[in-house]
């Protein structure tokens, strides 16, 4: 229902004859961002981005950016559930999954003439990109061999990420609706790779570690990384976004 009206809204917009609506003129600037209208957040933002036109209005360079992260703390034991041996005093423990993520996409656009408020155009970008994810899990148990009744709290932390890189052609077309207001969408054509990072795991208390995992003392404990792969899509992309800009002259 709300995809609906939103929807709705959207074409009552565009069917207004406002008299003042413009398209780009030389030398302008505009920031923009793209909502999901058909998508589960129907008003998420997914990206953010910035262009600016050369001396005739017929030319643009664009950077697209998105760049954003979670972190989320789940608590796995109660105060006084946990410890080897069970220990009363024993403190609340958390595990933490956090993620990052950013992306740039630097590009030209080549305008036409269209219609006075149509402002079609096609043009390329490059993609780069790159993510990272962690996880880190709290423990409580013992941390020495010489003191069976040493307790305390340790981590081992677990990471991997992404990299990726892409080049895209794109056709699109801006719709002004208002006097330097414009709405628009894109499909592209292209290709991109990513690399799946090397996972990454340490802790920061050895011998509680060796302890943990009934590892001699004298034993070395070595974290190899987990060698992982990668990944390549090429074709045709179309773009579940709606484009909203303002003209900046």
């Amino acid at each position: 229902m709300k995809k609906s009206i939103l929807l709705i809204a959207i074409a009552l917009l565009m069917s207004f004859d406002y008299a003042t609506a413009q398209k780009q003129v030389v030398g302008a600037k505009n920031f923009e961002h793209e909502f999901t209208p058909l998508g589960n957040t129907p008003v998420g933002i997914s990206k953010l981005r910035f262009r600016s036109f050369n001396g005739d209005g017929t030319g643009a360079i664009r950077v697209g950016l998105w760049v954003g992260g979670t972190s989320v703390e789940t608590v796995t034991a109660q105060p006084g559930t946990s410890g080897d041996p069970l220990d009363a005093d024993s403190p609340e423990l958390l595990t933490t999954n956090k993620t990052f993520a950013f992306e740039i996409c630097p590009g030209y656009e080549m305008h036409f003439d269209g219609t006075d408020r149509l402002s079609p155009y096609v043009g390329a970008q490059i993609v780069f990109g790159t993510t990272s994810d962690s996880e880190e899990i709290e423990i409580f148990s013992r941390t020495s061999f010489s003191d069976d009744e040493e307790q305390g709290v340790w981590t081992t932390t677990s990471t991997d990420g992404t990299s990726s890189i892409g080049f895209s052609l794109l056709a699109g077309f801006d719709y002004y609706i208002h006097d330097n207001i414009y709405l628009g969408a894109e499909m592209y054509f292209g290709y991109k790779g990513t690399k799946i990072k090397d996972g990454q795991m340490e802790a920061s208390n050895l011998d509680a570690y060796r302890l943990y995992y009934g590892i001699p003392e004298d034993d070395e404990v070595a974290f190899d990384p987990f060698i992982n792969g990668r990944s390549s899509m090429w074709g045709p992309m179309a773009q579940g976004t709606i484009r909203v800009g303002v003209l900046i002259n």
